[in-house]
């Protein structure tokens, strides 16, 4: 929010849990992340004031994590800006993903491009214990190589139903 004559100004309306207006600066996609990290396979290790911002993990095999560095901009041209160092992070969290040059090195997260999923995702997420469809998908196509900017048009062109999630199954033992 931005104050105008001591009036604030909001995002446009959304419905996600307990936000109901877009973010409108950094704060806001740190919590909108802080809320969907989950749904994104992260496990935050902390959140501090300095570069980077976001100490995180992400499982990459059976037994094995790995460190992920994030930083989070409201827009992504902002860490350009910002004068940070693009070897310092892995992945760069915003709201509104406008760097064109961005190094291809940094993963890009744009929560505004995914947000109707997310509002799916979460449901997902308080139905199960379990890894969410959107978890699995992310893990298998992040083993393959993949950039989340990649998954996630996967996941919106819909290419989710042709995935088909390992089940536990009796079959073959009959």
């Amino acid at each position: 929010m931005k104050t105008n004559k001591g009036r604030r100004t909001f995002g446009d309306k959304i419905s996600f849990k307990s936000l109901s207006c877009a973010p409108a600066n950094e704060l806001g996609v740190v919590y909108l992340f802080g809320v969907l990290h989950e749904a994104f396979d992260f496990k935050i290790e902390s959140i501090q004031a300095g570069f980077p911002d976001c100490v995180a993990r992400r499982k990459i095999g059976p037994n094995r994590w790995e460190e992920v560095r994030i930083e989070f901009e409201y827009d992504s041209k902002s860490f350009k800006v910002h004068g940070h160092d693009p070897r310092g992070v892995n992945v760069i969290v915003c709201w509104n993903h406008n760097w064109v040059d961005c190094p291809l090195e940094i993963e890009v997260v744009e929560l505004s491009a995914l947000l109707g999923d997310a509002e799916k995702i979460d449901v997902e997420i308080k139905k199960k214990k379990n890894l969410t469809e959107w978890q699995k998908f992310c893990q298998e196509k992040r083993l393959e190589g993949l950039r989340f900017s990649e998954i996630a048009q996967l996941w919106k062109d819909g290419k989710r139903d042709q995935y088909t999630a390992p089940q536990n199954s009796d079959q073959g033992l009959r």
